[in-house]
């Protein structure tokens, strides 16, 4: 099992270079959002190194074209089970 995702509290408004955030809510840790570089490329903080691909806008980009790409080879289905009736759906990793 995957250890917790580490929070931090938000009391009030932090100020960074990037932007202004106000929140009254726990947010998810700045750690996780204290990105990576490498080679030009963007990779996320969370875990570092288990995940080899980049989270970069240019991923996202291949990860749409590649969902579009299926999409076209298997005719626009969305799915191949044999399905009657659609009652409970779970809809995992399928957008960026």
């Amino acid at each position: 099992m995957a250890a917790p995702i580490a929070v931090e509290q938000d009391n009030g408004v932090q100020d960074n270079d990037q932007y202004e955030v106000a929140s009254y809510t726990t947010s998810i840790a700045s750690s996780i959002t204290d990105y990576k570089y490498e080679h030009g490329r963007r990779y996320h903080a969370y875990q570092e190194g288990r995940y080899a691909l980049p989270n970069d806008e240019d991923e996202q980009n291949r990860m749409d074209l590649q969902y579009h790409a299926m999409r076209l080879a298997f005719d626009d289905k969305p799915f191949f089970a044999p399905v009657k009736k659609l009652e409970r759906v779970l809809d995992a990793g399928t957008g960026t």
